[in-house]
């Protein structure tokens, strides 16, 4: 199917992308002997490169593979994807400046490092950290499965190209730090964009509009709309995700690489743009069910085989390569939030307390390694093998039982530590259970109605919660805390400063 002429184009783009993120190590003059220039930029990111940064670290091969097939297997319920887009993105932009000013004015590189100051606890800076580094795994997962169908569409040894890929991978981060994924996302989301807009105008054109589409799908009594005994899971599943998406550490990685809170916010305001990725990428798998394009019935085989059938080998390649580069640079940002995490709150904590920033860098490249390693080797479990946006979802429940300690804890200045940790604990125990008894393969609760894992582990973290800090409260059991109710603000000390100055100008001038 495809010649030597497409091979060498595919590579050619590949190629390209790692070249560009190697050289990321000498961006910016950076000095890699600060843990804060190899891990999260410096703090020197703008609002251009963070737009690509996040968009390449939020938009990988799980909107590529997993949101077709999702479609195919399960019609609208996908739309999910789409929704908590909506919800997530007002919340960046009113929660994610506070954190990054505290984390900025501290020295901050990692959500388990604000915990430690925030209720001045170490070990429950152990726990959040390790609930990060657990969910990375399943997500970086996702991005090498993600590119399985890519290399069998190819017909490329996949357990090889794993390897080759993501050792990759692990190299450029390795040398670059965050400064390597970061320029790597440039040229990923300018081939995604093309490419998505490209297969947008040839599929509208060739179904007259896509009406047609789902027209086909009636007339072939095929029912893509969400069933209702799913609809609790579909709400649950998309309120939870928005809510949690500010919790993954590599999301925090790139918000804690920008120069200000103003680039984060602009950013809340111009990111949503990507999610009209997820309606055309469903409508994606919609296509490949109405012209029946998969008679094995693979569902993540939409994406792939919707290219094969209507446009031409090269451009095929190209998508192709975009896929395998969007799954490599995201894997790169993940491996290097949780080689953070490691290096921060277990390391840095329990095992080398004096150690310098330099050797900082160097456990943390130590460590990227081992995340990128254990992922291969997750990869293998068979918890990979089914509907692989259910990876993500596993992700993001365990992550959820952090809201308390990272988000709610900046508003409510009387939380205490026993109370965050004693919810952490029963949040995080039953939503495993909770995947243990769908085999790990779903994160919806056929026993509970179908509700996400992930909401009904915080409704009994929240609960446990409550019900600790008030027997905290009744007992008169001390607490302290590392930071001042008055140090958490949501703009820039600049723009405060000119506020402070005005008000002082306005007063003068009455008097």
């Amino acid at each position: 199917m495809f010649n030597g002429l497409d091979y060498a184009i595919f590579f050619t783009l590949i190629g390209l992308t790692i070249v560009v993120s190697f050289l990321g190590a000498k961006w910016r003059k950076a000095d890699f002997s600060k843990i804060s220039e190899w891990s999260i930029g410096g703090r020197k990111f703008g609002t251009i490169i963070v737009w690509f940064l996040m968009g390449g670290d939020i938009y990988t091969a799980y909107a590529l593979i997993s949101v077709p097939g999702g479609a195919y297997g399960m019609g609208g319920f996908i739309l999910y994807s789409a929704v908590y887009g909506s919800i997530s993105y007002p919340f960046l932009y009113y929660v994610a400046p506070r954190l990054y000013l505290i984390a900025k004015r501290k020295g901050m590189i990692t959500g388990g490092d604000y915990v430690k100051e925030r209720f001045n606890s170490p070990t429950l800076a152990l726990l959040i950290a390790l609930t990060g580094i657990i969910a990375m795994l399943p997500y970086i997962a996702l991005q090498i499965v993600g590119i399985k169908y890519v290399l069998v569409s190819m017909n490329f040894p996949v357990i090889e190209s794993y390897l080759i890929a993501f050792l990759i991978v692990a190299a450029f981060t390795i040398v670059a730090g965050l400064r390597g994924p970061a320029l790597g996302a440039i040229i990923k989301d300018v081939l995604l964009w093309g490419v998505i807009i490209t297969i947008t105008v040839v599929l509208f054109i060739n179904f007259s509009g896509f009406s047609a589409v789902f027209a086909h799908l009636d007339a072939m009594n095929k029912n893509y709309l969400i069933p209702n005994k799913l609809m609790l899971g579909y709400i649950t599943l998309a309120f939870g995700n928005g809510i949690a998406w500010l919790l993954f550490p590599n999301l925090l990685t790139g918000i804690f690489g920008s120069k200000d809170a103003k680039t984060i916010k602009k950013n809340s305001v111009f990111l949503p743009v990507y999610q009209v990725w997820m309606v055309i990428l469903a409508i994606i798998g919609l296509i490949a069910l109405s012209e029946n394009l998969i008679p094995s019935k693979v569902s993540s085989l939409a994406f792939p085989s919707v290219l094969n059938a209507y446009f031409p080998p090269t451009f095929v390649v190209i998508a192709f390569a975009a896929i395998i580069i969007g799954a490599m640079i995201p894997a790169a940002i993940q491996a290097l939030s949780a080689a953070n995490l490691i290096t921060r709150n277990i390391y840095l904590e329990y095992f080398n307390k004096s150690a310098n920033e330099k050797r900082q860098v160097l456990i943390g490249r130590i460590f990227v390694f081992v995340m990128i390693v254990a992922s291969l080797i997750f990869v293998l479990t068979p918890a990979a093998s089914g509907l692989i946006f259910y990876l993500l979802t596993m992700s993001y429940a365990w992550l959820l039982q952090t809201l308390p300690a990272i988000i709610i804890s900046m508003y409510w200045p009387k939380l205490d530590k026993y109370s965050v940790a004693a919810g952490w604990l029963f949040g995080i125990v039953f939503t495993t259970y909770g995947l243990f008894t769908v085999n790990f393969s779903s994160s919806l609760l056929p026993w509970l109605s179908y509700m996400y894992v992930g909401i009904a582990g915080l409704i009994i973290n929240l609960v446990v919660l409550l019900i600790v800090h008030a027997i905290v409260r009744l007992l008169r059991i001390k607490y302290t805390s590392g930071i001042k109710p008055a140090e958490f603000t949501d703009f820039d000390e600049s723009v405060v400063g000119l506020k402070e100055w005005r008000k002082d100008d306005l007063r003068a001038s009455k008097e």
